[in-house]
């Protein structure tokens, strides 16, 4: 009879030392082993993050989510200002997460991050941070979003607004050539709207939303959403089915990039 030995990781049978199959099966058991034993330390799960750089008058900044040591100047990413692409969000991390953010180059253990976070990222939850304020007053606006469906018969786009201009008062926002106050009536700083659906059908090309101070009614900024409809091209309309984040940035009183403006952010 056979004799069957137990080891601590499983039962492996012994085979005659001149059997040819024991050469493949040495190297084939231990790697399927250290297999079955890094299944354990593998990650249920991770969640996304986008984080948006509206601080005004800032550096671009270096990400870092290593809890110790400073941002490698090579391989760090970096986030620009009023800047919103693929480097801008991030999904290897989930849990408590420690982040920093420092203003390149400033990226060394003696330099002070722009911002020292604490966040939370359960697994499989899409959030959006925007870095807001200004230099000399760094500031947070934090999300956990919920994404619209769209059904296939509903040709739209989705829009919610934000207010991320610090030292103004309430704003109201409207769609061109409507009431003031048409989409927002009145929105303090760091508060965010839901999403609101708006047409995307072939006769409509693009809108135009239009920023105002809620008590004056006078006029802040606009920002035009354009490209919902491309006849003639490949993708004729790239806006539908698609969610974004319309904010006012900038700061009240400022002047070139630190001026208020739109800033729409895709989801």
């Amino acid at each position: 009879m056979t004799m069957i030995q137990k080891s601590s990781t499983c039962n492996q049978g012994l085979l005659p030392k001149n059997n040819p199959a024991v050469s493949i099966l040495s190297i084939i058991i231990p790697a399927l082993l250290f297999i079955s034993c890094r299944k354990e330390s593998v990650a249920p799960g991770s969640a996304s993050l986008a984080i948006v750089h509206l601080v005004a008058g800032s550096k671009p900044l270096a990400v870092n989510f290593n809890s110790e040591g400073p941002v490698p100047y090579k391989t760090g990413r970096q986030l620009n200002y009023r800047f919103f692409e693929r480097v801008n969000q991030f999904k290897a991390y989930s849990g408590e997460q420690r982040l920093r953010l420092f203003q390149y180059p400033d990226t060394t253990d003696k330099d002070l991050p722009l911002f020292d976070l604490q966040l939370n990222l359960p697994v499989g939850s899409m959030n959006t941070l925007f870095l807001t304020g200004t230099v000399d007053a760094p500031d947070t606006f934090f999300t956990r979003n919920i994404i619209p469906y769209f059904p296939e018969t509903d040709s739209s786009l989705a829009i919610r607004f934000v207010n991320l201009s610090p030292g103004n008062d309430p704003i109201s926002i409207n769609v061109k050539g409507l009431a003031n106050g048409s989409e927002v009536s009145s929105i303090r700083y760091k508060n965010i709207t839901d999403f609101k659906n708006y047409a995307a059908t072939q006769n409509i090309s693009e809108y135009v939303f239009e920023f105002r101070d809620a008590i004056s009614g006078d006029s802040i900024t606009s920002y035009t959403i354009p490209d919902i409809n491309v006849p003639g091209t490949e993708s004729p309309n790239i806006r539908r089915y698609r969610s974004f984040t319309l904010a006012l940035t900038g700061e009240a009183g400022g002047v070139g990039d630190r001026a208020r403006a739109g800033f729409l952010v895709s989801h």
